[in-house]
């Protein structure tokens, strides 16, 4: 047995507040709007970041290799490169527009020579600003006082 219900009467009152009002879903829209344009240029900016980090730590460990690649080099042929240097062609590959430069003090007192070599490549903020890295080797001379 089924029992038939009469129709529900709605009340026209009730009717006023159910539902979203168009002025509601502006608010609701403009306020997800501003939401993802910061979000998106929060997001560009951390892929910059990234990158710019990544390009830090190659230019580092570039300058380290190179620092130790003088250290096995003899004499002659460390001159040679402290005249012409270039950096490898993974850090020319993967720094954009990546140029180095070495300078060398005289020999102090302990036949020691001070290296300072330096990278710098294309990215907003870096030209001008390169990486510096200073090392001190046996002078080319090779003479050691007492």
């Amino acid at each position: 047995m089924t029992t038939l219900r009469s129709p529900r009467r709605v009340d026209l009152g009730d009717m006023t507040r159910r539902g979203v009002t168009l002025f509601e879903l502006l608010v609701a829209f403009g306020i997800l709007s501003v939401i993802i344009s910061v979000s998106a240029g929060l997001l560009v900016r951390h892929g910059r970041l990234l990158v710019s980090g990544r390009n830090q730590r190659l230019a580092v460990e570039e300058l380290a290799n190179r620092m130790e690649l003088l250290h096995a080099l003899p004499p002659a042929a460390r001159e040679a490169f402290l005249t012409a240097p270039a950096p490898s062609p993974f850090a020319a590959a993967h720094l954009p527009g990546a140029t180095l430069t070495a300078a060398a003090a005289a020999p102090d007192d302990d036949g020691l020579q001070r290296i300072e070599l330096a990278i710098e490549w294309n990215e907003p903020g870096r030209r001008g600003h390169p990486l510096r890295l200073a090392g001190w080797l046996p002078s080319a001379s090779g003479e050691q006082t007492p």
